[in-house]
């Protein structure tokens, strides 16, 4: 098995990717049996030694023996490595990337190859056990989280659409777990300033209340050469309510009402030249901003006996965004952007499992929910744009002497339109786990999901244009209005059934191998992004049609907007368990993925925005590893490393075979290393020191389908120290601090291409209160 999987990742090449996978074998074939046992609904983290208390409303397996890659992050880990965002798990969970857009309008997850960067998910998020729907959602600033859950691979028999990829559960504190009041002061260079409180109280033994809030404000770290500003300013805000009642040993619930608000400079972007590499600084003439109103609802009812535990989950998302972009990311006014987006998503699940000691276990559930999201898109074709305009009907002159010469009178042409996208489904499903089947320590789970959706596009787009006209003959020029309308709708509906096996064989409790099977699947979709290119094309086609010239062939139509599902088998082998009891413990995960129907991101032809298409077939193969160690009395490590090769299988657009070529925007590598020290002081003049390091790196990432432009792998130092005596914590930390170059996202537009930069080095200090 080695020597194959070690031919089908192509291995051979990377020498010492061979090496490492080797240490990998020998580290699985010599692992120690024996553990100390753990509550099942507890797990151990060895970033500080501490007991992570975990739970799953589904799940027929406990968390800690799941046959399936899962990463845990308890708030010791997300604190002392300063994720303070789902951004900042970029690789430090194995194959698991997110390139930085610009701005929170979107968080595109790519693990294991599987992603897009664009609208469309395969990565599903839900907080506190409610959906997050929409990308535009997934980036806001953690505060009070108790645990982060990343699930890897296809998760859609428990979770259903937009889980190709796998899953990022996110869990808040509830004051029955943290009964404390904490207020914390952050300042650093580029005008970083942040301030959070919060208070978690029992107000009697049943009923506890959560209370949150937190501003955070940032001067911005790109410079447009333009206006002499930041591009990137940010100020955020938010604020958290949560009531916790246990009427009883048997039920329980919590409602949480979470608002965040953000307005900040976007898309700091710099022109990339090809021919020296290199990047220019920021230089646009139009505002690039974007400002969202996010508001989460979620009532969780629990109820749960010695046979059987009943969960119940409502949730309602509000969104409101507005996003201004300047489309040509250069000094000239060319053309803009506006989008606002109002979205609106209820849902509810209800479920129930088994919750007793016997081998068999069980788990079914009922699923619905309801999304209308309306955007409104505003193109509008400035001096620059109206110039490439007349030079098409020049090259027409040129073409056609007789025809008459013909120029837009406008200073500006709108591309205006309204897009309501609603959107409804429901699944029923079903997961089995039956333990010790046939020997000791056997185990199969299997599961199956009916998934149905309908979604429909309502579209609304009217754009005019004036022309001057003068003809050959009588040389006199003449008015002419264009006028277009593009109306009308659409719908499609999909129904997919989703099954999934695995095999597990345990040496003991915490030591076992496993095998699983699963099919993956993200629903079909429209792209509103076209339409504005549609508008042009037809205010062009009106033009034409009145010069009595036959139109050519568009690269465009509207049978473009709608894009089908995305469809995928995922295979997986593994283990988990201690190579060294209560020292080194390590995950291991081998991976292969065939996508069918894959879904990319494509450019629209003149750059008025992006578009999904079908595009053919790929494949993603790979591994990862998790390793573990506690190297003495307070001082721990970990080491996270993930391999993906992931390429199109069967691509041809025409025009060029893609063959062979990697998937854009998935990293090759991903790689973390990270240590922990935390010494205790008895009656000292401090009480506790504690200092965290982590690198984390991603590369070789290309951009684009035809892999010819890239980034190296790269690799970022974060480090943070602190003392704490008393009610009172004092921390130093760093971000970036070797401050290395790199390219965080890549773009194109009118022909051009465009880099984000990352991040440069950043410093600062907290001052932490808590009682």
């Amino acid at each position: 098995m080695y020597i194959i999987f070690i031919e089908l990742c192509g291995l051979q090449k990377y020498p010492f990717m061979k090496n490492i996978f080797s240490i990998i074998i020998l580290f699985v074939s010599i692992a120690v049996l024996g553990q100390q046992n753990l509550s099942s609904d507890s797990i151990r983290t060895y970033f500080i030694d501490e007991i992570v208390v975990t739970s799953s409303y589904k799940e027929t397996n406990p968390l800690q023996t799941l046959p399936g890659s899962v990463s845990i992050l308890s708030s010791s880990q997300l604190d002392g490595m300063q994720i303070n965002n789902v951004k900042d798990i970029s690789s430090v969970v194995p194959n698991f990337f997110i390139p930085d857009y610009g701005s929170k309008m979107t968080a595109p997850v790519y693990i294991r190859g599987i992603g897009n960067r664009s609208s469309g998910q395969a990565t599903g998020m839900y907080v506190d056990q409610a959906p997050y729907l929409n990308k535009s959602t997934f980036d806001f600033e953690f505060e009070d989280i108790q645990r982060i859950e990343v699930l890897r691979g296809p998760q859609g028999t428990l979770f259903g659409r937009n889980s190709m990829g796998g899953i990022i559960n996110i869990f808040t504190q509830s004051p029955f777990q943290n009964k404390k009041t904490k207020i914390g002061i952050t300042g650093g260079n580029y005008g970083l300033f942040k301030a959070n409180a919060s208070s978690h109280n029992l107000i009697n033994k049943n009923f506890g209340i959560s209370l949150g809030g937190y501003y955070n404000h940032s001067d911005g770290f790109f410079t447009n050469e333009y206006s002499g500003r930041k591009a990137d300013r940010t100020d955020a805000a938010g604020g958290k309510l949560r009531f916790d009642w246990k009427m009883n040993d048997s039920f329980k619930a919590y409602l949480l009402f979470n608002y965040d608000y953000t307005d900040q400079g976007a898309f700091p972007y710099g022109a990339y030249n090809p021919a020296t590499g290199e990047t220019a600084p920021v230089n646009i003439n139009d505002p690039s901003n974007y400002m969202r109103n996010l508001f989460n609802n979620t009532l969780n009812l629990e109820y749960k006996n010695e046979h059987i535990l009943l969960s119940s989950t409502t949730s309602f998302q509000y969104l409101d965004d507005n996003m201004n972009m300047d489309q040509d990311f250069s000094p000239e006014p060319v053309f803009t952007l506006n989008q606002k987006q109002n979205q609106q998503t209820i849902s509810q699940e209800f479920s129930i499992k088994s919750n007793d000691k016997k081998n068999y276990q069980w788990s079914f559930g009922i699923y619905g929910f309801y999304d209308h999201l309306t955007t409104n898109a505003l193109v509008e074709m400035k001096e620059g744009g109206i110039e490439i305009i007349d030079n098409v009907f020049r090259s027409l002159k040129q073409m056609y002497p007789s025809m008459p010469t013909i120029t837009v009178s406008d200073d500006e042409v709108p591309l205006p339109g309204e897009y309501a996208t609603p959107s409804m489904g429901g699944a029923i499903f079903h997961q089995s786990t039956y333990n010790h089947l046939f020997i000791d320590g056997l185990s199969i789970t299997a599961g199956i999901r009916l998934d149905y959706e309908k979604d429909e596009l309502n579209y609304d787009s009217n754009s005019k244009m004036d022309l001057s006209v003068r003809p050959t003959m009588p040389p006199i020029t003449i008015p002419m209005a264009l006028d277009t309308t593009l109306q009308g709708s659409q719908s499609m509906h999909f129904t997919e059934i989703l099954p999934k096996v695995s095999l597990k064989y345990a040496f003991n409790k915490k030591n076992y191998v496993y095998a699983s099977a699963a099919k993956g699947y993200n629903p079909g979709g429209y792209n509103v992004q076209i339409f504005s290119k549609l508008s042009e094309n037809a205010l062009m086609y009106q033009a034409m049609a009145k010069a009595r010239l036959n139109p050519p062939a568009q690269s465009i139509t509207i049978e473009d907007a709608a894009y089908d599902p995305e469809y995928s088998w995922n295979y997986e082998v593994g283990f988990k368990g201690e190579i060294i009891k209560g020292i080194l413990s390590t995950s291991v995960a081998l991976f292969y993925i065939d996508v069918d129907d894959m879904q990319l991101t494509k450019f629209v032809e003149g750059g008025e925005g992006r578009m999904l298409a079908n595009v053919g077939n790929a494949v993603s193969k790979g591994f990862e590893i998790e390793l573990n160690a506690k190297l003495a009395t307070g001082l721990y490590a970990g080491i996270n490393y993930g391999y993906t090769h992931a390429t199109f299988k069967n691509y041809d657009d025409g025009e060029n075979n893609y063959n062979g070529k990697y998937l854009p925007y998935a990293p090759q590598q991903t790689l973390s290393i990270s240590g922990s020290y935390v010494k205790k002081f008895n009656h000292k003049w401090i009480d506790k020191f504690n200092c965290f390091a982590q690198y984390k790196g991603a590369g070789k990432i290309y951009w684009t389908e035809a892999n010819d432009i890239s980034q190296d792998f790269y690799g970022l130092l974060d480090m943070k120290a602190g003392v704490s005596k008393g009610i009172f914590s004092v921390n130093i930390w760093t971000k970036n601090l070797l401050n290395t170059n790199y390219n965080a996202f890549y773009f194109e537009s009118m022909g051009n291409a465009f880099f984000q930069k990352g991040k440069p080095l950043t410093i600062g200090g907290d001052l932490v209160l808590t009682f």
